[in-house]
């Protein structure tokens, strides 16, 4: 058993503008987790968060692909509960949390980005791979709550506030 998480949004900014929002540790930091990114293959770093029950926060991640402007790839490794899901996922609630109570797992997986131009804006194409198994498939369905949230919230709200930088409509 094995799932991908797939996920696109069309974003009204500059491809240079969601680049930077994909690499540049603070930007990055500002809508996702506080990391140490920099888009060079090869490039070991991790992100971080509050820990959480049977989880330290971290996350290793190594890039292996990066085409710039276009797409990032690393890999994305840590420990899978289903409190850290959840709490990835911003999702707070006393029966999410019974469901998931007692999952844990190692997680090894690959997070894609791609960027397209489109009229106005860039596509922006999400592909979190490798997860094998039924606790993390179970796992990989809460995570891709906290993807949409963060694509189509999170992400959005950075990008309008990002200075020095141009809209698609604009550019």
């Amino acid at each position: 058993m094995t799932r991908t998480i797939k996920l696109r949004t069309v974003l009204p900014y500059s491809q240079d503008r969601v680049w930077q929002a994909l690499t540049e540790s603070k930007q990055l930091g500002n809508w996702f987790m506080e990391n140490n990114i920099e888009p060079t293959v090869g490039h070991y770093f991790t992100f971080k968060m509050n820990p959480q029950k049977g989880w330290d926060g971290i996350t290793h991640c190594e890039v292996i692909a990066v085409e710039p402007q276009k797409h990032i790839a690393y890999t994305y490794r840590g420990e899978a509960t289903g409190e850290k899901a959840l709490a990835c996922a911003g999702i707070h609630s006393d029966r999410a949390d019974k469901l998931t109570k007692g999952i844990f797992t190692k997680l090894d997986t690959v997070l894609n980005f791609t960027l397209e131009p489109t009229c106005g804006g860039t596509i922006l194409s999400l592909e979190h791979s490798g997860y094998k198994g039924l606790k993390l498939v179970i796992i990989s369905l809460i995570m891709q709550m906290g993807w949409k949230k963060q694509l189509r919230k999170k992400l959005p709200k950075v990008l309008e506030q990002m200075n020095g930088t141009t809209t698609a409509n604009t550019a």
